[in-house]
């Protein structure tokens, strides 16, 4: 814990209770969802207000809100095998992940910063269900590879690979289902913009807030 600075802690706590207020936090979970695949200097996963310092083969707990320093990068391998690249200045919780005959159901929440997510097995059935939560929107997946969070100061999502995802606000929402299409939403009551090309320098921007050094 040495070298966590206070800054840091304070933004872990100010997660942890956004996490409170909005309902989010698990308390009682202690089902392991996922373990770290590969990490680049620091990261944290928060669970029942205490902090967990993770490393290559650290598990990922229901509930955990996982929190990434500055210029920290972190790759976790899912139940399914779907994988999950935070980028630096990130947290992200996982609040249900369910992959049985029972049901398949994935929901997890970025609280800050930017993410990638390739799907795994539970997006192979036909029932399944898999949603990001963000502070403007709700980003629903259909078995694909996409990126999301902060360029230029406005949040964004773009589709790198696979079936599409949609985008919902509000205000509306729109699919990407056309590799390389993405979309900007500007806030939680307005529709997300129509899918838009974007230029190889602006997903290569996008990439390089989540690839390893």
């Amino acid at each position: 814990m040495r070298n966590i600075s206070k800054n840091y802690l304070l933004v872990l706590m100010a997660s942890l209770g956004l996490a409170l207020a909005t309902g989010l936090y698990a308390a009682e979970a202690t089902d392991i969802v996922g373990k770290v695949s590969r990490i680049q200097k620091s990261a944290i996963a928060l669970q029942d207000a205490l902090p967990r310092v993770l490393s290559e083969g650290s598990e990922i707990q229901l509930g955990d809100i996982i929190s990434t320093g500055r210029g920290s990068r972190i790759e976790i391998v899912m139940s399914d095998g779907a994988e999950l690249t935070l980028g630096e200045r990130t947290h992200f919780v996982v609040q249900e992940y369910i992959v049985d005959q029972g049901g398949n159901n994935a929901v997890l929440r970025l609280l800050e910063g930017a993410f990638k997510v390739t799907s795994g097995k539970l997006m192979q059935t036909a029932d399944a269900s898999f949603l990001v939560h963000t502070d403007t929107a709700t980003i629903g997946i259909r078995g694909t590879t996409f990126w999301g969070g902060s360029l230029d100061g406005e949040f964004e999502v773009a589709l790198l690979d696979g079936k599409g995802v949609y985008v919902e606000t509000k205000g509306g929402r729109v699919d990407l289902s056309v590799k390389g299409d993405g979309t900007l939403i500007k806030n939680a009551t307005v529709a997300p913009t129509p899918p838009k090309a974007w230029q190889q320098k602006k997903v290569d921007r996008a990439l390089a807030t989540v690839t390893f050094n």
